[in-house]
This record gives C-alpha cells, sequence and structure tokens, in this order.
C-alpha cells in the first residue's frame, strides 16, 4: 500500500509498505482523508520527543472498515464508514476506568507512536471507532477530531449564555473554540496575527481583532467597559500569549490553556492572584467530547465548512507540511488518501 513516512528531518516519502495484519479486537481501516496537525508538524521537524521515528504519521482520520476481528459485538461491521479516537491506553487504570482514558500515563497515539493514517489502510482498535452519520460526507466528518479538541476545553471551561469570551489564536483549534463558544450563546472576540486567518475568522461572522494592528487587550478591555473577558482561551501555545492572557481576563476570569506550548512560558502568578483568576488546563478529549463532536459536524455542518482551506492528495504530503509549517495562507489541510 501507499504510505507517507516521516524521518524527523523534513523528509516525507511515499513509500510502498505491506497492509498491516489485524489482530483480536482491531479493525482494518481503508483511509479516505486525515487531516494535518500542528503535532504532525513536530513530527515531521524533529520536534516531538515522543513520535517513534521513522513513522507513519496522522491522527485525524476517517475512513471505510474492510476489516474486523471483534469478539465483543460492538455493533461495528464491515464497510461501516467511521471515524478513529487515536489515543491509545491500558484501558484497566483507574483513570481509563472512569472515562478519561487521555490522562492515562501510558498515553500513546495512532500515527505518533504507532503507524497513522497518512497511508491507504491503517489498523486502530475496535473500541477506537465511531460511526459517521449517513448524510454526513467523509469530506466534513474529518474535521470530528480537531472539533473534539475544542469541544473539551469548552465543556472544562463550563460557558454560560452571555458571557465573553476572549480567543487568542484564529487557527483551526481557536477558531473551532470560537464557533462552539458562539453556537452555545457566548459574546466572542478572537485576535490573530496572520492576514490570511484573520480574514477567514471575519468571513465565518467572527468579530476579530487584528493582532498586528490593533493590541488585543486595549481592544478587550475597551469592548468589556474595562472589565476584561469572563474566560479566555489560549489557542497559540506560544509564550509571548501568556500575559495577554491574564490581562484580557477580568478579575475571577477563567483562563483556559489549550495550546500545545514547546517553550516553558512565563506566568505572572501574583498578577492571576491580584484578580483571583483560575487557570484550567485542557488535553485533548474523552470519547464523550469525541461523540459530541460528531453531532456539532452533523447538526452544524454550515458553520465549520471555512476551517479547512486545502484538500491534497497523499503525494503532495511534503508540499502540504511545508505549507502548514508556514501558516501564512492556511487553515486545516486534509490529505486526500
Amino acid at each position: 500500500m501507499r504510505a507517507i513516512r516521516f524521518d524527523g528531518k523534513c523528509g516525507a516519502e511515499l513509500v510502498d509498505i505491506p497492509v498491516p495484519e489485524i489482530e483480536a479486537e482491531e479493525a482494518l481501516i481503508k483511509v479516505k482523508y486525515c487531516g494535518i496537525c500542528g503535532s504532525d508538524i513536530a513530527i515531521y521537524t524533529g520536534k516531538n520527543p515522543r513520535a517513534k521515528i521513522p513513522v507513519v504519521p496522522g491522527h485525524e482520520l476517517v475512513g471505510e472498515i474492510v476489516a474486523i476481528h471483534d469478539s465483543h459485538n460492538s455493533g461495528n461491521k464491515m464497510g461501516d464508514r467511521v471515524a478513529v479516537i487515536p489515543t491509545l491506553t491500558c484501558g484497566v487504570c483507574e483513570l481509563c476506568r472512569n472515562g478519561k482514558r487521555h490522562l492515562c500515563k501510558t498515553l500513546k497515539f495512532i500515527g505518533i507512536q504507532t503507524e497513522g493514517g497518512f497511508a491507504e489502510y491503517v489498523k486502530v482498535p475496535v473500541s477506537s471507532l465511531i460511526k459517521i452519520p449517513e448524510q454526513l460526507d467523509y469530506e466534513k466528518a474529518v474535521l470530528v477530531e480537531p472539533l473534539a479538541v475544542a469541544v473539551h476545553a469548552v465543556r472544562l471551561a463550563k460557558v454560560e449564555v452571555g458571557d465573553s469570551v476572549a480567543i487568542i489564536g484564529a487557527g483551526p483549534i481557536g477558531i473551532l473554540v470560537a464557533l462552539i463558544a458562539k453556537l452555545s450563546g457566548c459574546r466572542v472576540r478572537i485576535s490573530e496575527v496572520s492576514d490570511f486567518r484573520v480574514e477567514n475568522a471575519l468571513k465565518m461572522g467572527l468579530d476579530t481583532i487584528r493582532a498586528r494592528q490593533d493590541d488585543p487587550v486595549k481592544r478587550i478591555l475597551a469592548e468589556t467597559e474595562d472589565r476584561g473577558a469572563d474566560l479566555v482561551f489560549e489557542c497559540v501555545g506560544h509564550p509571548s500569549t501568556t500575559e495577554q492572557m491574564i490581562e484580557m481576563g477580568r478579575s475571577e476570569a477563567q483562563l483556559i490553556v489549550v495550546g500545545a506550548f514547546k517553550e516553558v512560558p512565563p506566568v505572572d502568578l501574583f498578577r492571576m492572584s491580584r484578580k483571583e483568576q483560575w487557570m484550567t488546563a485542557s488535553w485533548t478529549y474523552t470519547a464523550i467530547d469525541f461523540e459530541r463532536s460528531m453531532r456539532l459536524l452533523f447538526q452544524n455542518t454550515a458553520s465549520f465548512e471555512r476551517v479547512i482551506s486545502h484538500f491534497m492528495p497523499l503525494e503532495e504530503t511534503h508540499q502540504a507540511m511545508e505549507m502548514v509549517k508556514k501558516a501564512e495562507q492556511t487553515m486545516k489541510v486534509v490529505l486526500k488518501i
């Protein structure tokens, strides 16, 4: 089968490798589409220490079951259209038993520590399968994994109708958080440095701050009568945004860290204490978040259409990775397998 293999040195080689052989409680998926994530960029550039190099990456995948060994009657069968929850865990620890497998100490990811979806076929645990509603196209359903990240973050924040929400970063995750918060009845403002992503956010009907021209903190304060936002979502993962996050939030605001920081950020704990703010960190998702994400996509398909900016063939993975790495003219880039 055709697959893309990363060498951790910005190489994306198209290779011919055997189709995986499934074992008990596994399914073989014929991959239709697979999104490119920031963690894939980290593997591509050799900056993800958790990755098994060389590796076939890709964890945002959807496809069709073409073989299955299922002794537990999960309800999945050959021909089903499915998305895949890419987390691999022990399944027996207290966290796993309580539905929080994303916090398992043994956590691994399909496409990072095992072969992933940048290939014609991938094998996955049957327990990781989520059916795609019949009326939802693969092209739309491929957003289910990144949307689940946003669903989890918004759920942890316990947003309420009328909340003032500030979001730092209008990349795919930031935009998805903004759209969910807006659908939840919040007053949403999002800041971004990229002109392309600013224009995209504006076209999606979001109140957007051009961070290269306007000071996001001053704008948020001016538009909230100097009060600040009730909730601030950090969706960039850059040390420079932590001060913004604290200053944007009102006294007693909740600060939600969604971005994946690759450097240890400076955090002014005294400033947070002085404002009695509280911080929540959000990490991936649960199975429940994944299911909610699929329902959201099905019920609000049009709301999320502009999140995907490019579909590209598997053979153009290297070009796609370079585009995403620069992040100048892209949102979510998806490979058509």
